[in-house]
């Protein structure tokens, strides 16, 4: 158990060691724990298990159980946590619990767990024992992946089923209808494209017209706007003129302004002359009061010295006398306190001297009427361990109970589970049969209502139909087209005749209106040529002053002067009849320009109109060439009518409906047979997996009904030891007056003999306590009464030498307050020289002051005197500026300064001027320039002629055109559609084929490998592996039984592989089955199997240990020499041999010994080699 618990965390017996639960720890104690060394090939290795309780109290809750594995050379911990742990054991030692148990330590009751076992058992134990589970997953793996491929399989059939292609005929049709259709669009794509190059050019021109029209308004507001700039004009000139003299003026206004700063200046300066003089005067006053201050501060500074160093001397001595005085206060304070606490202890101790003199009496007497009681000391741990025993045996009594019932129960339901799991198997395959049977029932029901033909041939009908639907109603809109058409084009030719006499009218309005514009243009200009030459005339007004008769002019060189007289032309009334020429010219002009508007539309809507006939007739030859081609597919011989073409129409529908329907529900039912064929795969999976299930639990309906027998058999037992225990125990306790014991009554009396003997002990404890104690008392009485007259003698001195003390200080004290008073010497040193500090630093602060009020008031007067003479200098300098500037003023045109202000206008103003009237500028040549190139590119474009239809007529065919192209790439797209879907339905039936053809040699692989190791819970090939793995173990185990006995050889049954049966060699060779062995010759056998079990389940990890549980009880003299003898042998091959047995003979034959043996408290001693006794 305890190698075990060490290296699993469990036992044999004891599966579940947890918080809830642990029966392993000791009753009354509050912690357990295994500890164990080993070695492998990887290293040394200690593993360590513990729990315990809260707080290490035997009634304290269970704590979660510490398990870790660590490095026994360097003690560093590998692993801690308990799920780590168990898997670095396993991968360390090769072997998890079930091995171990089986190949190293072979526990209690568990020799002949493998020979009593079925072969069906067998199986999984040497899974278990030697690690090889993988054969049933590969069985099972098989059988499951074997399925998979064959349902591929059948989804791949399925789905090649359902895929139906064009016939060649009909692929050959649609090919030569899209090609037919291909060249048609091309042409109509083709006409679209000059009619959208038509509409592009009518659009451009009459947005060229709407842009000249929009230039020449544009031209008349900027002659309104120059107009409206001409005075600002002006302002801009004068302002230029005005700029020329900026710079001396800005000079003059300078030199004023400083002129007005300077006497300013000098005003203020001299106001405060006087009061400087008076600040000189007072801050020489305060000086001098600041040095006679001084002067009697140092004074009173040197007569204080002395009596603050004679203070200072007294304070020295007082200091020195108050320590002793403080160390005598402390002594005496000592002795008292001492003197007190040594009496109140004394009192103590002689109150407790009575106090245990009369418990001590008692005791005695106690003692004496329950004498009885002391055998418990020795006799209770015994009674105890009979009791415990007692009560594990009344646990297993009722657990057994349990145990059984429970057994019971689970054989009635697992038989319950099982007849359910059979009728759900015959339910299974019930439903299985039925969806087959409807799979069956739908193909029937398709093929009755294709009537004999595939769903792709009435699909292609339905196609069919659908075109000639289409058709039929391209025909009919076609028709109504055409009808439309001739209509319109009736109406056109009505329009042309109006047209033609608004286009004559329009045309001599605009020659008439022409002429008159031409008049007016020379009259504007003889007026422009006019209004300049007066202008000239009247800007050389001045020059002509100088001018006399007969000297020449300085501009033109004539010698006579007509208007130097006075005689100049007047320009008003010239500039007034330019101004209303120029408003006539603007009104013929915006008439002109409406009449040639006008007569542009007139034309324009001429040429549209005979454009829209020429469409209209176009447009009825298209229809009619349509018509007759749709008549030819259609196979409409004869004249056509609509009424025909509604027949034929709704005659189609008719067929197209019933096609439909037939195609809707045959795709129903193969929806339906597809689905009923997955849900019968389904099934099929289900049902395996029923039958699987019904299998596992026959195993385990048998198991439960052969665990109901042992239960049986073991509650038994339980209650005939149970019995003799309680007999036993009985004798023991009589003389402690127990007279009744029951498995009920077990508790209350041994809790009442443990509290007896825990009585008895502490009386028996409190007596030898308290005898000590009382002759300790005495002596510490009487040492306190010596103690205490001698610190009364010592404080009665010390009380003296402290009064003496007291007066001396307080003489000193006299003579220090007569000096001094209560003042300090050091601090009234500090405040006499803080004072001459405070003087002296005034004085300074006077002096600086008396310096700069000097020296302000000479600053002030050398300023005044500076201010005086600059006035006086620029005096001069402004009026000579002045005068000079009044000069240019005059001949730059200004009368006075005044004026000049007036025409100076700001930067930003100015430049505002200017960039206007250069807008203006810029804006009439661009005008200009950009009426030319229209002009030029509308005649350009004029000359195209590339159209003589309207934008309305072009827009209404290019309309149709665009819906022609809609409908017939609609079409073009349905057939490549079908087309392109037949391509994809080829290729993929191509690749279904190639898929079934490689997906059918792949389900024959795995059929094939079903049939050797494959099948449903894995039992084929597990048991073929695990009899090859039995005959190995066989092997092993026979070379251990003949180092036992000569007797016996073990083979396998050659009809069941994992069927064990023995060779009785002293019977002639006789074979036998192993269940007809003897108690001893099954452990002789049992033996030899665990021996070649645990070399088996070794694997790559070397066993050199092997650890018996019992199981030697049942072996006669021989049988047990033959066992001790083998196992002798394994010792002398390097193994070490561990036998837990309570046999005599086992412990007389066996030298080496480990001896556990009870002790109280349900405790255990042990003994024997390399065990010694941990401290702590």
């Amino acid at each position: 158990d305890a190698m075990c618990l060490a290296l699993y965390g469990r036992t044999p017996r004891l599966k579940n060691i947890s918080k809830s639960s642990n029966e392993i720890m000791s009753r009354q104690t509050g912690e357990c724990f295994a500890e164990i060394i080993f070695e492998t090939n990887t290293g040394k290795y200690r593993c360590h298990w513990s729990q315990h309780r809260a707080r290490k109290k035997a009634e304290g809750d269970l704590q979660s159980p510490k398990h870790e594995i660590a490095d026994e050379t360097t003690g560093k911990v590998i692993e801690s946590k308990i799920r780590a742990v168990a898997e670095k054991i396993e991968q360390a030692t090769g072997m998890d619990f079930d091995r171990f148990t089986r190949s190293m330590l072979l526990a209690q009751g568990g020799f002949a767990a493998f020979l009593q076992a079925d072969p069906d058992q067998r199986a999984p134990i040497l899974e278990q024992i030697t690690g090889t589970e993988i054969y049933s997953q590969i069985s099972v793996k098989v059988h499951e992946l074997r399925a998979e491929q064959n349902k591929k399989l059948d989804l791949l059939m399925a789905e090649l089923a359902g895929m139906q292609i064009l016939s060649e005929e009909d692929e050959k049709q649609l090919t030569d209808e899209l090609t037919e259709k291909t060249n048609n669009n091309d042409v109509l794509v083709q006409q679209l494209k000059q009619k959208n190059i038509a509409i592009g050019w009518l659009e451009g021109l009459d947005n060229s017209e709407a842009e000249l029209q929009l230039l020449h308004q544009q031209q008349q507001e900027l002659v309104i706007r120059q107009q409206a700039f001409q005075p600002e004009l002006e302002k801009l000139e004068r302002a230029n003129h005005a700029l020329e003299l900026s710079a001396d003026y800005a000079g003059i206004t300078a030199m004023r302004s400083e002129q007005q700063r300077s006497q300013h200046s000098l005003v203020s300066n001299q106001h405060s002359l006087p009061e400087f003089d008076k600040q000189n005067v007072l801050t020489i006053q305060e000086f001098d009061l600041a040095t006679t201050t001084l002067a009697e501060i140092k004074n009173n500074q040197k007569q204080a010295q002395s009596s603050i160093k004679k203070a200072r001397e007294l304070d020295l001595k007082i200091q020195e006398k108050q320590t002793p005085i403080k160390h005598a206060q402390e002594v005496i304070n000592a002795h008292q306190q001492q003197y007190e606490k040594l009496t109140i202890q004394q009192q103590d101790d002689k109150k407790a001297l009575q106090n245990n003199q009369a418990k001590l009496s008692d005791l005695t007497d106690l003692l004496d009427q329950h004498k009885t009681d002391e055998g418990l000391i020795e006799q209770l741990e015994k009674i105890r361990n009979q009791f415990k025993s007692l009560a594990e045996l009344a646990g297993q009594q009722q657990q057994k109970k349990i145990q059984l019932a429970d057994a019971e129960l689970k054989k009635l339901e697992t038989a319950q589970v099982w007849q359910a799991q059979a009728h759900l198997l015959a339910n299974q395959q019930k439903e299985f049969e039925q969806l087959e049977a409807h799979v069956k029932q739908y193909q029937q029901q398709l093929a009755e209502q294709l009537d004999s033909r595939s769903l792709t041939e009435w699909r292609q009908d339905l196609n069919v139909l659908a075109e000639r639907k289409m058709l039929l109603e391209k025909s009919q809109l076609a028709m109504q087209s055409l009808v439309g058409f001739k209509q319109r084009l009736n109406k056109l030719t009505e329009n042309q005749t109006l047209l033609n006499a608004t286009e004559l009218d329009v045309t001599q309005e605009f020659n008439h209106k022409t002429e008159a514009m031409s008049g007016l243009e020379r009259e504007i200009a003889l007026l422009e040529t006019q209004y300049d030459l007066q202008k000239k005339i009247e800007s050389y007004e001045e020059a002509r002053q100088h001018l006399h008769d007969g000297e020449p002019c300085p501009l033109c060189g004539a010698n006579e002067h007509p208007y130097a007289q006075g005689n100049i032309p007047v320009l008003n009334d010239t500039l007034s009849r330019l101004t209303t020429a120029k408003s006539d010219l603007k009104l013929s002009s915006v008439n002109l320009a409406n009449l040639r508007i006008k007569l542009a539309e007139t034309q324009k809507d001429k040429q549209q109109n005979s454009l829209h006939q020429q469409e209209m007739n176009t447009k009825i030859k298209d229809e009619e060439g349509l018509l007759a081609g749709l008549y030819s597919k259609l196979a409409m011989a004869g004249e056509v009518t609509d009424s025909l073409l509604t027949d034929s129409l709704q005659d189609n529908d008719i067929k197209f409906k019933r096609v439909t329907s037939i195609v809707s529900n045959a795709e129903m039912v193969e929806q339906k047979i597809v689905g009923e064929r997955e849900a019968s795969d389904k099934k099929r999976d289900e049902l395996t997996a029923v039958d699987k299930q019904l299998q596992q639990l026959n195993h385990t309906k048998l198991n439960a009904e052969q665990a109901v027998e042992r239960l049986a058999e073991e509650l038994a037992n339980v209650i005939a030891g149970l019995q003799t225990t309680q007999l036993a125990i009985m004798a023991d306790v009589a003389i402690y007056g127990v007279e009744e014991l029951t498995v009920e009554t077990s508790d209350e009396i041994l809790q009442q003999l443990t509290a007896r003997r825990e009585q008895w002990r502490a009386w028996q404890k409190d007596k030898s306590i308290i005898e000590p104690l009382m002759s300790g008392l005495n002596s510490q009485i009487k040492h306190q009464a010596e103690q205490l007259t001698k610190l009364e003698s010592d404080l009665n001195i010390q009380q003296r030498t402290y009064r003496q003390l007291e007066s001396d200080c307080a003489a000193l004290s006299q003579e220090r307050i007569t000096l001094f008073a209560d003042k300090n010497p050091d601090i009234e040193e500090a405040r006499l020289s803080h004072l001459v500090e405070q003087a002296e630093n005034n004085l300074d602060l006077v002096r600086q002051k008396a310096q700069k009020a000097e020296q302000a008031l000479t600053n002030l007067k050398h300023k005044i005197e500076t201010l005086l003479h600059d006035i006086a200098e620029r005096t001069e300098q402004l009026s000579s500026a002045e005068t000079s500037f009044r000069q240019r003023l005059l001949t730059s045109g200004f009368n006075d300064e005044q004026t000049y202000k007036t025409a100076c206008l700001s930067d930003e103003r100015r430049k505002a001027l200017q960039e206007q009237a250069q807008q203006l500028i810029n804006e009439h040549n661009a005008l200009l320039t950009r009426i030319d190139d229209k002009t030029t590119h509308l005649a350009k474009e004029r000359e195209k002629q590339i159209t003589q239809q309207s934008l309305l007529e072009l827009k209404e065919r290019v309309e149709t055109l665009n819906l022609n192209v809609s409908n017939l790439q609609q079409a073009m797209g349905a057939i490549r559609q079908k087309l392109n879907g037949n391509n994809e339905i080829r290729l993929q039936q191509q690749s279904r084929i190639e898929q079934i053809d490689a997906q059918k040699r792949e389900c024959s692989r795995w059929n094939t490998l079903h049939e050797l190791i494959g099948s449903a819970d894995g039992k084929k090939y597990r048991n073929f592996a695990q009899g090859l793995t039995f005959e190995m173990m066989i092997g092993h185990a026979n070379r251990q039984l003949q180092k036992m006995t000569d007797r016996y050889l073990l083979i396998r049954d050659q009809l069941q592989p994992l069927e064990l049966s023995v060779v009785d060699n002293y019977q002639a060779g006789e074979t036998r089955s192993t269940k007809n062995l003897s108690g001893g010759e099954s452990f002789i056998v049992s033996l030899s199997l665990a021996l070649g079990l645990s070399q088996m389940a070794s694997k790559n990890v070397r066993v050199d240990s092997l650890f018996l549980d019992e199981g030697f009880g049942t072996l006669d003299e021989e049988a047990l020499d033959t066992a001790l003898e083998t196992l002798s042998g394994l010792q002398q091959e390097g193994k070490l041999i561990g036998v837990i047995s309570h046999v005599q003979v086992l412990k007389e034959r066996i030298s080496t010994q480990i001896q556990i043996s009870p002790s109280s408290g349900g405790r255990s001693i042990i003994s024997g080699p390399g065990i010694s006794r941990l401290n702590g």
